[in-house]
């Protein structure tokens, strides 16, 4: 189950759709916003994704599209987030330096036996 099995998608409209390259290295990009109803609730909300597809070769169905990444955004005319989304390596980042100067604190804090 994942968190999409909440919700009834109600409907799905492609914004943009462009392609680069030819045959087995083709690339595609889609722009779409996907409109929901959360299944208890029946709150309604969107959200928008530009997604990247690649070919997967001609052995696999002929070139079948594979799906390689989501950049998902606020659908237009939806409210923007409460809280901005947290930037994954900053945080790690900042944690690490944290982690850095505690060993250097645990350093200074030892004492000599007497």
């Amino acid at each position: 189950m994942n968190c999409y099995d909440n919700f009834e998608l109600t409907s799905c409209e492609i914004l943009d759709e462009t392609y680069e390259g030819e045959g087995d290295k083709q690339i595609a990009k889609v722009k779409f916003v996907a409109k929901m109803t959360q299944v208890d609730s029946r709150e309604k909300t969107a959200f928008q994704e530009t997604s990247t597809f690649e070919r997967a070769g001609k052995n696999i169905m002929g070139g079948a599209w594979l799906y390689k990444e989501g950049v998902i955004e606020t659908a237009p005319g939806m409210p923007e987030p409460e809280t901005a989304p947290k930037n994954l390596d900053e945080e790690l980042k900042a944690q690490e330096e944290g982690q850095v100067d505690e060993s250097k604190e645990e350093d200074g804090d030892e004492s000599t036996a007497e």
